[in-house]
């Protein structure tokens, strides 16, 4: 069995277990559902209860059983699926994340002969918008249900609305938006906030505020949320003059500037340069009151970390959990990060023990930013302690972290721990890890052992690999070599990748394209290569 399947399979057994647990009517107490569909007391309407459950579960297979019992009841007439039973099994199916067996059981209610009614109509049109990501689909049906007579209501035009905004379709969102105001239909900010936020995407802010002012106009008033999206496209442009006279002239508009608003600021001069005008904005911030979101704490550590130095990153860090600011392992991460390129090992060591005191779990990153640091100092059995310590799951990054630095350190021998991981098949080697194998062999002089390496690798000589090892070879000057490896290659039926001459011309042309050390020699390597090619 490939490596994950037992996992999976595992996991597949026990949904399927608690799907059949779900299968029992929460308001009986029969223990299976067939029970239920062999009862006689089970009516069309206790199918359909059972279905609404499944459909709040997410439930879609269960959904999928249920429909098949009713279609195969004794009394076919009585229990057969209506379109309130299809409505249900659809929502349940893409609750479930299954989108696409959502609408396929729309058109398997069809082929029933089972008329859509308008919930059902609704739902596909939902499924195509929201779901699928097809906006073309999602306007075909609106002009079904047009045409049936079942006008579509504002929500179904709002989905269509965000639909085509997020597919780039922008006029199309215009003009949807220019019939719902043709119809009488009611604007509301939930229709506006895509096609804002569409504008602001594409810098257009003199678009944006020709939205706002209609919305003013039409009677929509634009909401926090509509300014937060305004300042983020602002910010974006580099607009900060217009950014603070909007939070100036907020009341006066009716609006109250939030955390999101000034997060949203202050990410944004951070991103632009002005690190401490973002402090400045964050001391107006906690005088309000507000507290930073760590998406916008996390930007301005990093930020005032590069801009500034880490001590005031660090200073940032301590100021906001004294006003009890959130902060998560991503904020640790980036001031661990940014102390660990200073090589500060005992901050970052600091750092990560203050972490393990608070309800915040470590991940896998953490342990990786921690490892490469002690490993950078010299610290390397306390790295290979960190690596063993209980609870960590080391992945393909650790390891090709601990392959460079202990090659690096002429410490290889010392690599059992992580190898036996590696054969346990707790770890799966990527393309960097065999990158890095053959750059360190050959590093070391061991280049027989890196092209046994390259060998055996999956299926035998892949590309990158391959081009490391090149490139190694002609380096060190044994071209034969690597001429033998190319006859292996064309042996194995394996093609040369571009890749390969890219670095045979690297080798040879060791201080640049023109000042190749033997022009001769590297015209005819090319010329055997592109025999072989």
């Amino acid at each position: 069995m490939a490596a994950g399947a037992w996992p999976a399979a595992a996991a597949a057994a026990r949904a399927a277990v608690r799907t059949l647990g779900r299968f029992i009517p929460r308001t009986y107490t029969h223990s299976t559902t067939a029970a239920a569909a062999s009862s006689p007391a089970h009516t069309h309407d206790d199918y359909n209860r059972l279905l609404s459950a499944l459909a709040r579960d997410g439930d879609g297979d269960g959904a999928l059983r249920v429909l098949r019992l009713m279609r195969q009841s004794p009394s076919p007439a009585a229990c057969a699926p209506t379109a309130a039973s299809y409505v249900s099994a659809m929502a349940a199916l893409s609750k479930a994340g299954r989108p696409a067996d959502a609408a396929a059981l729309f058109d398997d209610m069809l082929a029933h002969g089972v008329a859509p009614d308008r919930a059902a109509f609704s739902l596909l049109l939902h499924i195509y918008s929201s779901h699928l990501g097809l906006p073309s689909a999602a306007h075909s049906v609106l002009l079904w249900m047009s045409r049936l007579g079942l006008p579509p209501s504002p929500i179904d035009y709002a989905d269509l609305v965000f639909s085509f905004c997020r597919a780039g379709r922008l006029p199309d969102a215009l003009q949807v938006l220019e019939e719902m105001r043709a119809l009488g239909y009611l604007l509301t900010t939930h229709v506006y906030a895509p096609i804002l936020q569409a504008h602001c995407s594409n810098g257009d802010m003199q678009s944006a505020d020709a939205l706002i002012a209609s919305m003013r106009l039409s009677g929509c008033h634009p909401d926090v949320v509509i300014y937060n999206i305004y300042v983020h496209g602002l910010c974006k442009v580099g607009d900060f003059h217009t950014v603070k006279r909007v939070i100036e002239e907020s009341g006066r508009n009716g609006w109250v500037p939030d955390a999101v608003t000034y997060s949203t600021y202050i990410a944004g001069l951070c991103r632009c340069g002005h690190v401490e005008d973002a402090f400045r904005q964050l001391e107006i911030m906690v005088a309000k009151g507000l507290q930073l979101t760590v998406v916008g704490l996390n930007i301005l550590l990093d930020h005032a970390a590069q801009e500034l130095d880490m001590g005031v990153g660090n200073e940032v860090l301590e100021r906001c959990e004294e006003l009890g600011f959130e902060v998560d392992v991503v904020t640790y991460n980036t001031a661990m990060d940014h102390f660990g390129k200073e090589m500060q090992w005992l901050h970052v060591l600091k750092l990560f023990t203050d972490l393990l005191k608070k309800p915040i779990t470590p991940d896998t990153h953490t342990y990786n930013i921690l490892i490469s640091c002690l490993c950078r100092a010299g610290k390397f059995k306390l790295a290979k302690f960190v690596f063993s310590c209980k609870g960590f799951v080391a992945d393909t990054v650790t390891c090709n972290i601990l392959i460079h630095e202990f090659y690096g350190a002429g410490k290889e021998d010392e690599l059992g721990f992580l190898f036996s991981d590696i054969n346990a098949a707790k770890i799966v080697p990527d393309t960097i890890t065999y990158n890095t194998l053959v750059d360190c062999l050959c590093r070391s002089g061991r280049r027989s052992q890196a092209a046994n390496l390259v060998r055996h690798i999956d299926e035998g000589y892949p590309a990158e690999p391959v081009a490391h090892l090149t490139y190694w070879l002609v380096r060190n000057g044994h071209v034969r070599e690597a001429l033998r490896l190319f006859d292996d290659i064309v042996a194995k039926g394996v093609a040369l990748d571009g890749r390969v001459f890219a670095n045979v011309i690297k080798a040879f042309c060791r201080k640049g394209p023109l000042e190749c050390a033997d022009m001769t020699q590297l015209c005819s390597v090319l010329d055997r290569m592109l025999e072989i090619g």
